[in-house]
């Protein structure tokens, strides 16, 4: 409901398309650095329990955004968000967690098609409740609602999953209280930082891929809204309209994606034929003039970027094995930060010399991810065992 919002907000604020990136970055800057904090912690002391105050703190930052009635507000409003909005990755931990490796890119794929029924609903919700008087404050207390309504959820019905890598002492002669106790209580802040079982060198090229990659994505989406204001005078019901329909192509996508990844029976083999249809969408992105030439583009786009996410999941988790994966995921969630803190800026200063700044500056990110992938995994290549 919000995402799409904020750039048009910070414009009707006086914000330049490069302030408005400004101000989105903000978000990103601040996940780089809590993303692997929220990942050890939730290995730590459990994933429902810092899943809990992930949607505590989430919703008092939506909340907030409703008393931006200026840039100043709508900057600091945003910073409870970019430190604790980790509900997305650790319910993927939690479902790492519970489900054999075989079974994972299947479920990651029904998980972000659920996901993505929020992405259906919500920009139709919030396209047509902006318009009226008042509308972006309301829009932010429902979504701050909402996220206390999710809390709710989690502490009544969610189930309580050890982790994986957590793996307690135990001393059969010895029943101490401190070792009766619950995670939560038993946490030692030093924890968070010992990652010391996570090399680079095994997992630089991934996480490089993945970087260039969601970088290329989120330069066209970061400041979506704006290029169609810029480029076709879109409304903000219109450009709800669009992203719903975007989201539901990649719900379908979703479901598809366990299919898919074993009809490919390699994972490294898919994950490059999904970036190389991600960068052909980017390029013909840049040269589209027409309003439902981009409309259509968004199919492709959308079935590359939502298996992009479920392989890459995979692939990391197959890379990681089942060591600390929560630590790993917000790793790899804070190279991906780093993009979505890069983003916005890029992608509003390309906005001020031309709508098409964003896509061809994307293609070429997009390519880079292909050209490493094609150098660095051409060796690795092995199929998976074909199924019965």
């Amino acid at each position: 409901m919000v995402i799409p919002l904020i750039s048009n907000h910070a414009r009707d604020l006086g914000a330049s398309p490069t302030v408005a990136g400004f101000i989105g970055s903000v978000y990103g800057c601040l996940q780089l650095f809590s993303s692997p904090v929220v990942g050890r912690w939730s290995d730590v002391s459990g994933r429902k329990y810092c899943l809990l105050w992930s949607l505590f703190f989430s919703a008092c930052g939506y909340m907030s955004l409703g008393f931006s009635t200026s840039l100043i507000a709508l900057f600091l409003a945003r910073i409870p968000l970019g430190i604790f909005k980790h509900s997305q990755s650790i319910a993927k931990s939690l479902l790492a967690d519970m489900l054999p490796t075989d079974r994972q890119s299947a479920v990651h794929g029904h998980f972000n098609s659920v996901s993505s029924i929020g992405f259906i609903l919500g920009p139709v919700v919030s396209g047509h409740i902006v318009e009226m008087a008042g509308g972006f404050y309301s829009v932010t207390f429902l979504c701050g609602a909402i996220f206390l309504l999710n809390g709710v959820l989690v502490w009544c019905c969610f189930p309580d999953v050890k982790s994986k890598s957590h793996d307690l002492a135990r001393d059969e002669s010895s029943t101490s209280l401190q070792k009766l106790g619950s995670d939560e209580f038993n946490f030692n802040p030093k924890q968070l930082f010992q990652l010391k079982s996570l090399s680079w060198s095994a997992f630089w090229d991934l996480f490089l891929v993945r970087f260039c990659l969601g970088l290329s994505l989120l330069l066209f989406r970061s400041n979506f809204s704006l290029m169609l204001r810029e480029k076709f005078d879109t409304s903000p019901k219109g450009l709800g309209y669009i992203i719903s329909y975007s989201a539901i192509v990649s719900a379908l996508c979703g479901l598809l994606a366990g299919k898919l990844s074993r009809y490919y029976r390699n994972d490294n083999r898919l994950y490059k034929h999904l970036a190389v249809i991600m960068t052909l969408t980017m390029i013909l992105f840049v040269f589209t003039s027409t309003f439902w030439c981009y409309v259509l583009l968004l199919v492709p786009l959308s079935f590359a970027s939502m298996n992009l996410r479920v392989v890459g999941i995979s692939l990391l988790i197959s890379r990681g094995g089942t060591q600390e994966i929560g630590a790993l995921i917000g790793l790899s969630q804070s190279i991906m930060s780093i993009a979505r803190m890069l983003a916005p800026l890029l992608s509003g200063i390309l906005l001020e010399v031309s709508p098409s700044g964003p896509p061809l500056v994307g293609a070429g990110m997009a390519a880079l991810a292909v050209l490493v992938i094609t150098v660095k995994w051409r060796g690795v290549e092995q199929s998976r065992p074909k199924e019965e």
